[in-house]
This record gives C-alpha cells, sequence and structure tokens, in this order.
C-alpha cells in the first residue's frame, strides 16, 4: 500500500465539454470528494474524442500521478474511445469479455434487440476490472499495473457519482494510505472578499500548525474555509475567531444556508408559511426558496411579476416576502429593494446594493432579499 499523499489528475473526455456544449460538473464533483478523502488532486484536463490525444493523456498521467481517473468516452459509439486509448497507453489488447456482454444482453432483454454496437462496452483490456454500472450500460474500469492506479468512469453525472461512491471510493480506501482533509467553513454575506481578509487580519496568514485558511466568493457570500488534515478538532479555534471577528455578516457555518437561516428566524417569530413576489430576478427567488430544506417553515409559492412591480397580490401566508431588482447603474451596482408584509411579520422596504450582471445578479438579489430577511429576525 503506498505511503504518503497520493497524487491524482483528473481527465474529462469528451469533445463536447471543449466546444462548452455541457459543464463539466463531473470535475468539479470528483475534485471534492478527492480532497475529502485525503487525495491530493494536481490537474484537471480535458481532452477531446481522439484516440491519439486520449492515450498520449493517459501515459503522461500515469508517470505524474499514483491515481488517475477519466470521466466519459465509454458509450458505444464510433466517438467512444477512451478504452481504446487507455488500451493504447498500457500496450494491451482489447477483448470480448463473456460476463460483460451477458450482462448487457440481460439488461436490453427488457427493450428488445441489443444494437451491435454495444458490444463495443463488453471489450476490456487482461489488466481492467470491470465495476459494475447498475443504472447504465457502461461498466467502468479499476487498472493497478506499474505502481499507478486508473479509474474510468461513465460521463453521465448519475451513473458516475453512483459508481464513485459505490465502486471506487471502498477501493482507493483499501489500496491507498490515506488522510481525510477535514474542512470547516464559515458563511458571511455583506462584506467583499478584500474586506472579510482584513477584518481577520493575521488569523487568515497563521490560523494555526498543520492549519489552512482559504477565502472565497460565491453567489450567497463570501466563505471563509479553515482544513487540515490532523485532528479536526484543532478547527474549532479559528471557526470561532472567524465568527467574533466577522460579527453579524456572519449567517452561519459548514452546511447553513443563508435561506434556511432566513426562514427558521420567520418560524421564531411564529410564522409557519412564507410565500413571495419578485420582479427582475427571473425566479431566482422562487427557486431558492423551493429548494431549501426547512422543517419549522412552509413556502407555499411565488409569483414573478415582470413588469418590475412588487405590488401584486401573493399566495396567502403568514408572511409574504416582497423583492424588486432594479436596473444597473453606470458602475455596475444594483439596487434591490426588500419588504416583508403579512399577519405575524412585517418589515419596511429596504434598499441594499450588489454587484454582478446576468443569472449571477438575480441570483445575488435573491441571497439580498434571504439576507435582509436574517438580519431582521434572525
Amino acid at each position: 500500500m503506498p505511503d504518503g499523499t497520493p497524487r491524482a489528475i483528473l481527465l474529462s473526455i469528451g469533445t463536447e465539454i471543449l466546444l462548452g456544449e455541457i459543464v463539466d460538473t463531473n470535475a468539479a464533483h470528483l475534485a471534492a470528494k478527492l480532497a475529502g478523502l485525503g487525495v491530493d488532486l494536481r490537474t484537471v484536463r480535458q481532452l477531446p474524442d481522439d484516440r491519439a490525444a486520449i492515450a498520449a493523456a493517459f501515459a503522461e498521467a500515469r508517470d505524474a500521478a499514483d491515481l488517475v481517473v477519466a470521466t466519459g468516452g465509454l458509450g458505444p459509439t464510433h466517438d467512444d474511445l477512451t478504452r481504446e486509448g487507455l488500451a493504447a497507453a498500457l500496450g494491451e489488447e482489447l477483448a470480448p469479455d463473456p460476463a460483460l456482454e451477458s450482462e448487457l444482453r440481460q439488461r436490453f432483454a427488457a427493450y428488445g434487440p441489443m444494437p451491435a454496437s454495444n458490444l463495443r462496452q463488453a471489450l476490456r483490456v487482461p489488466s481492467a476490472d470491470a465495476l459494475p454500472n447498475p443504472i447504465g450500460s457502461a461498466p467502468g474500469w479499476w487498472v493497478d499495473r506499474d505502481g499507478s492506479v486508473v479509474v474510468l468512469l461513465p460521463g453521465v453525472p448519475s451513473e458516475m457519482r453512483r459508481m464513485w461512491s459505490d465502486q471506487v471510493v471502498p477501493r482507493l480506501e483499501a489500496h491507498f494510505a490515506l488522510s481525510p482533509l477535514h474542512v470547516r467553513t464559515v458563511k458571511t454575506f455583506g462584506l467583499g472578499e478584500s474586506a472579510v481578509g482584513e477584518a481577520l487580519g493575521e488569523l487568515l496568514g497563521r490560523p494555526g500548525d498543520g492549519i489552512s485558511a482559504g477565502i472565497y466568493a460565491r453567489d450567497d457570500g463570501v466563505h471563509l474555509r479553515f482544513s487540515t488534515r490532523a485532528d479536526p478538532a484543532r478547527l474549532a479555534f479559528p471557526l470561532a475567531q472567524a465568527v467574533r471577528l466577522l460579527g453579524d455578516h456572519v449567517y452561519g457555518t459548514d452546511e447553513e444556508t443563508l435561506a434556511k437561516v432566513a426562514l427558521h428566524g420567520l418560524a421564531q417569530h411564529g410564522c409557519g408559511s412564507l410565500a413571495s413576489v419578485e420582479s427582475g430576478t427571473a425566479g431566482a427567488l422562487l427557486a431558492i426558496l423551493s429548494e431549501c430544506q426547512a422543517p419549522d417553515i412552509a413556502y407555499v409559492g411565488g409569483l414573478l411579476v415582470p413588469d418590475r412591480s412588487v405590488a401584486a397580490a401573493a399566495p396567502t401566508a403568514d408572511a409574504v416576502v416582497r423583492l424588486d431588482l432594479k436596473s444597473q447603474d453606470d458602475h455596475g451596482r444594483s439596487r434591490v429593494e426588500v419588504a416583508i408584509e403579512g399577519g405575524r411579520v412585517s418589515l419596511p422596504l429596504t434598499r441594499t446594493r450588489i454587484h454582478g450582471s446576468g443569472p449571477q445578479r438575480q441570483r445575488r438579489a435573491a441571497f439580498a432579499a434571504m439576507d435582509t430577511v436574517r438580519r431582521a429576525f434572525g
């Protein structure tokens, strides 16, 4: 079993990624999972459906890393070339696997004759162990050879995630001596990255031995991340210090969300239901509230008003959040107006400003509305 932190390289295979036709969400998901396991991800490469390019990338990655994870290119069509590319890099020949072929035929039995092209998915090189795919036709591969491990995963996100958690993670934990990364997060709203950095002072540069700190901006505010591969209890002190230094700009930690904190505050003031009316946001607030898992208050629905007037009647609820996003000024700032009315709580019209453009601007406006609620009733 290899010692030390294993190094990994991700290969995202598919011309559609390079053309911008799909977003590479697989790489983002796997990057987070690898970090949590204690694997040091060194780079992510995006590759076209080209056998020679794929083979060269596998050869280079196997020389540079302990673990290579590739997604995509395992389908049945002529441009699914990941198997062929890895076989070339390994210097091995693809051959039909009778067990895989039998599984494929059983899968297609309920749908009629199996297209002959699907037999490509039953090909395997001698050094590869097949990884079952219970929700798709493309099996994955686990190849352990010459001091490196190569994992092939389907490109379909649901299939990839299922195979990763069920098949790959247990093998990685058995193969490598892993030191999981422990992470704690402080979440703020209303301050920019530079202002958060100034407020934290030396805590950001020297959070403690073996502890790393980082700041990153998101639509729901600026997040501060502390991480360590040592005892996770050591993260408690810098976390508490950050909360103290950032004051009421902090709305939560770790898995807490701004919407959930805001809705919990309304529930604490006797609201059992909430509705929304919004304009200029393309339904960003409705989407955020619909996704929010807040067991102590029910979101009964929202109304979109395209004419930038939030005076329209709303669904009946204990509280109604009214959000109006105004046009940007010459400095790229937009005015966000928020008010709350209802039988349980009320909030006079409140104005704030945000930066951003397009969908980002709309989501930031919705989160600004939630922060207004959080500060008023949290």
